[in-house]
């Protein structure tokens, strides 16, 4: 699993002008105290990319393979995209960060240092007309009496209260559900009805969500979750509809259930003790995915069982049939939970799709498209959509871009 705070992205998203989080500018800021050098070169970067480049010829040719191989495994290029001018600048900007992780990860410093002033920052240009913001952390949560909270236009602290929890926003796209301090909790009396919250994300939009039990969920974009506001019963379940990444809190005398609701047939379910996994299970999808990252999980899907191991993946295709992979990318799987498109010989559709739930757009196919077609590589989410449309183009395939709709032609 990547770094919760990559220095190297950190520092790409900041000289190609791109917004930052609050825990990334913190980051970012702690980084750049250290030395005096270390804002002057960040700085030169922004304002100077052909002399970026320049050293990156430089560094290519001293004695430094080790480091150049790293950041070559880093930045990813994809060899079926040609290197426009865009492109090629952006993976200058890329390896340039790559080195900067590298050596700051491994205590050196510095590289780049020159004995030129450092340029004055630039203003932070405003998105083209013609382009479109990617998503952002944006949710509503219904609570258990059919109130529902938009989250992107509440301040952060105590939203609701239900039951022994306090609903509490937090920075940064999180809800928590925190138990009040309180004597035991009893169960619900014989036939009450068990009380539930949902947390439902639009196309765009995203959100981290904190259960009851200490379990800590990721929802992407357009999926929803429905879960008890205590967990009081033998096990713990909940239901999902789109896509999630779970790390489940241990509790062996409570085992956790994830019910897969899918338009499109009838929904499995995912049995786990403690462990990290991700499921995949939008209607548009053609294949039902969950993906083991630690622990152990049983996916039951259609009267067919199937118990994975790390990094494997349990598929169910459109007929209904459950089959097992072995040896998946994880990586590439919960890329979306890091802030990455992670793409590894993926079909156009496949690729679109993901972009179409993203960025909230329509994509229109015009003319034959090579069904051949694939993309390879990592591409930031935080980019605008026309920044991801230019490190996705070829002489293969080609975007236009009209209101909210994508035409996408050969």
């Amino acid at each position: 699993m990547e770094p919760p705070f990559d220095i190297d992205s950190i520092v790409l998203k900041y000289v190609r002008d791109r917004s930052l989080s609050p825990d990334e500018a913190a980051r970012l800021r702690e980084w750049l105290a250290v030395s005096p050098d270390r804002r002057a070169l960040v700085e030169r970067m922004r304002s100077d990319p052909d002399w970026v480049e320049a050293e990156l010829l430089r560094l290519k040719e001293v004695d430094a393979e080790r480091i150049w191989s790293r950041v070559e495994s880093r930045i990813k290029p994809t060899p079926s995209i040609p290197l426009t001018h865009t492109r090629r600048r952006w993976l200058t900007y890329a390896a340039a960060a790559s080195v900067i992780g590298i050596l700051s990860a491994g205590g050196a410093w510095l590289w780049f240092s020159r004995n030129r002033p450092a340029p004055a920052a630039r203003p932070t240009p405003a998105v083209a007309s013609t382009d479109i913001k990617p998503g952002s952390n944006r949710a509503v949560l219904t609570l258990a009496d059919g109130r529902r909270v938009d989250l992107s236009a509440t301040a952060n602290g105590v939203v609701a209260d239900q039951g022994n929890s306090k609903v509490t926003k937090l920075a940064d796209g999180q809800l928590a559900y925190n138990k009040e301090k309180t004597s035991a909790e009893k169960p619900p009396a014989a036939g009450a009805a068990m009380a539930y919250n949902s947390l439902s994300t639009p196309r765009a939009g995203q959100f981290t969500l904190l259960l009851p039990d200490g379990t800590r969920v990721w929802l992407n974009n357009a999926s929803t979750i429905r879960y008890p506001v205590a967990f009081t019963g033998p096990d713990r379940t909940v239901e999902l509809a789109g896509e999630a990444y779970f790390e489940v809190a241990k509790d062996a005398a409570h085992p956790f259930r994830v019910n897969v609701q899918n338009a499109s047939h009838d929904g499995g379910t995912i049995e786990v003790l403690g462990t990290s996994f991700n499921v995949m299970a939008y209607s548009d999808e053609p294949t039902e995915r969950t993906t083991l990252v630690a622990g152990s999980i049983r996916v039951t899907e259609a009267n067919q069982s199937a118990l994975l191991k790390p990094a494997e993946q349990s598929a169910l295709d459109a007929r209904g049939k459950l089959r097992v992979i072995p040896d998946v990318n994880v990586q590439e799987v919960i890329a979306w939970k890091n802030g990455f498109f992670h793409f590894d010989h993926a079909s156009l559709q496949t690729t679109m799709r993901q972009l179409a739930r993203w960025y909230d757009i329509d994509v229109v196919y015009e003319g034959q498209l090579n069904s051949d077609q694939a993309f390879n590589g990592r591409i930031q989410r935080d980019l605008t959509l026309n920044d991801v449309l230019k490190g996705l183009e070829s002489d293969q395939v080609h975007f236009k871009l009209e209101g909210r709709k994508l035409i996408v032609t050969r």
